[in-house]
């Protein structure tokens, strides 16, 4: 990652009117899209140098999910999230997308891919899961309720976000790395535990997995500790004809630790799936 990560400049926030309240989302360039869903720890600001590299070749568009960022609350179920996208991508009047899910936001991303309402020609999971198939109404499982520990007057403390930073990455990550990471963790509210946990774990995307037709890229960090083994290896076996690329030095955070790998193997995918040529991929002079 490069010295000045935390002085990029990501595209201003735009809001979309959803339901009686708002969704926040950035965008970026033209032509074709990639539609960008975050983590837990993250917001749209989570795609800073994604935004910086490829905002020059692609439609690049990234939301504050519900209850994150400067996103209203529009429930805690699997539908409410995978809803609140679907009406954006439709508002943007994007096709033919290739949707990034990262941890938490492949989970949507999955289900995206998997809904026949909409059009889309590619899915990348990044360090992501199936969802826990928890049944609903359960406790928060420890894994999302000891977060809620940290926050107080419903802000997650610069204690609790430097600590995150420093879990979800590998001992020796650069301090602009962690700096970073925890700056956009700074965004959290409770109810982005609350509502985002909720839905991670009531959610069971085995049952949907078979009926994504489009082209699946799998991204990993050989160090991730955020995303265990079984879980890494049941998306593994969910997409048994997936393309898949382990990053041997990163952790959770691939899409941060190490921008320029991550960045290059969406760009290859977006050849394959769109039949690009190289001259598209170049960069092109920003306008904006």
């Amino acid at each position: 990652m490069e010295d000045n990560v935390l002085n990029i400049a990501t595209p201003e926030l735009r809001y979309f009117s959803y339901k009686g309240g708002k969704l926040a989302y950035r965008e970026k360039g033209s032509g074709f899209a990639l539609f960008l869903l975050h983590g837990m720890n993250g917001s749209s600001k989570s795609w800073t140098q994604l935004f910086q590299e490829l905002g020059n070749s692609f439609r690049v568009i990234a939301w504050d999910a519900p209850s994150f960022g400067c996103s209203d609350i529009f429930g805690d179920d699997i539908f409410d999230y995978r809803n609140a996208a679907k009406a954006l991508l439709k508002d943007l009047k994007i096709e033919d997308a290739i949707i990034i899910g990262h941890s938490m936001g492949g989970i949507i991303a999955a289900q995206l891919a998997a809904d026949d309402d909409i059009s889309i020609s590619g899915l990348v999971l990044s360090s992501s899961h199936l969802g826990f198939a928890y049944p609903k109404g359960e406790e928060l499982i420890p894994r999302y309720a000891n977060r809620l520990k940290f926050f107080s007057n419903n802000i997650a403390p610069k204690s609790y976000t430097l600590d995150r930073a420093k879990v979800s990455t590998p001992k020796g990550t650069s301090e602009d790395v962690i700096k970073f990471l925890a700056n956009v963790a700074e965004d959290l509210r409770e109810e982005s535990i609350l509502d985002g946990g909720r839905m991670s774990q009531e959610t069971d995307n085995r049952e949907i997995c078979s009926k994504i037709k489009v082209p699946v890229l799998i991204l990993s960090g050989a160090q991730d500790t955020i995303i265990s083994t079984e879980m890494h290896n049941a998306v593994i076996e969910a997409f048994p004809d997936a393309l898949q690329v382990e990053f041997p030095e990163a952790g959770h955070a691939s899409y941060a630790e190490f921008p320029e790998l991550f960045n290059e193997e969406v760009k290859e995918f977006a050849k394959e799936v769109w039949g690009l040529n190289r001259a598209h991929l170049k960069p092109q002079p920003d306008d904006q």
